[in-house]
């Protein structure tokens, strides 16, 4: 199971998925939502960090033109249900779009999955719905799930899961218990 670490915000989540070795690290670049980062502390942060791939998301209404971007070299993007893919750089080879159960999916080969309730509360039905479009696309789940839900998670078909970045306690510290708990149940 492939893990995205998103919602990265600072140097000490980098550091940290980059040593659990995530398959890729998606910051927030999007001057329209609150928290994204800018392209210098884009580069700040991943040039302190090598492993996973660098992807960049977009939330908003539409891609944002940001100055410095093109110097990056990010064949990754994850975008929002609401942003025409056309409006990307032909250099974005990998396209992630954040979706809901029931809406948003229908055209997109690689889906974020984004589920309103808990795993352990989906209904029979909704949990027949995603194994159906793990057969068609590449899905990773974005959820609320706990260490426990992985085994059912990766009943669904799915390519992976998305873990998130968040605000730190204080400069450089911040607890990732739960974290730690769901990455050492993927890599025993």
């Amino acid at each position: 199971m492939k893990i995205i670490a998103t919602d990265i915000t600072n140097l000490t989540d980098a550091r940290y998925f980059a040593a659990w070795g995530v398959d890729m690290m998606c910051y927030n670049i999007d001057p329209s939502i609150e928290k994204s980062l800018s392209v210098d502390k884009l580069k700040e942060i991943i040039d302190w960090v090598e492993g996973p791939e660098t992807a960049i998301k977009y939330e908003g209404l539409t891609v944002p033109n940001i100055e410095g971007l093109s110097e990056l070299e990010i064949s990754s993007v994850v975008i929002g249900p609401f942003i025409d893919k056309s409006e990307l750089k032909p250099s974005i080879k990998n396209i992630f779009r954040i979706c809901t159960l029931n809406e948003g999916w229908n055209d997109d080969e690689k889906l974020i999955l984004t589920l309103s309730k808990a795993v352990n509360q989906l209904t029979v039905e909704e949990i027949s719905q995603i194994k159906k479009i793990c057969k068609e696309k590449e899905v990773y789940l974005d959820g609320i799930f706990k260490a426990k839900d992985l085994a059912k998670i990766d009943s669904f078909g799915v390519a992976g899961i998305i873990l998130k970045g968040g605000d730190e306690e204080k400069v450089g510290y911040k607890s990732f218990d739960d974290l730690d708990e769901v990455l050492e149940e993927l890599f025993d």
